[in-house]
């Protein structure tokens, strides 16, 4: 199901023709900026290529462009070590659990 582009050579505005099929004639529509002005004269523009990602490709592509900006938002990673030596620390003072 093709999508065709067209643009004004006077305003420069862009307007989309969806046809069913391939091989549909396809007219140019009015300029919706002419109000009756001459030189509005809509013609066929080459449509930009569009490529659907998956929700995969998204977070690569934002992991790609912002991931150094996000680390260097989050910080250092906690040191987990640090933590668990300081909770065996604390707890040798505890007393024994019961049985």
């Amino acid at each position: 199901m093709p999508l065709y582009e067209f643009k004004c050579a006077k305003c420069g505005s862009m307007t989309e023709v969806f046809t069913r099929t391939v091989l549909a004639q396809v007219e140019p529509p009015p300029c919706p900026h002419a109000g009756g002005e001459r030189g509005h004269e809509m013609r066929r523009v080459v449509s930009t290529f569009v490529r659907h990602q998956t929700l995969k490709d998204k977070i690569a592509e934002a992991e790609a462009k912002y991931g150094k900006e996000v680390d260097a938002a989050m910080g250092p990673a906690p040191d987990v070590g640090r933590y668990a030596r300081r909770y065996e620390q604390l707890a040798k003072d505890l007393p024994p659990e019961p049985d």
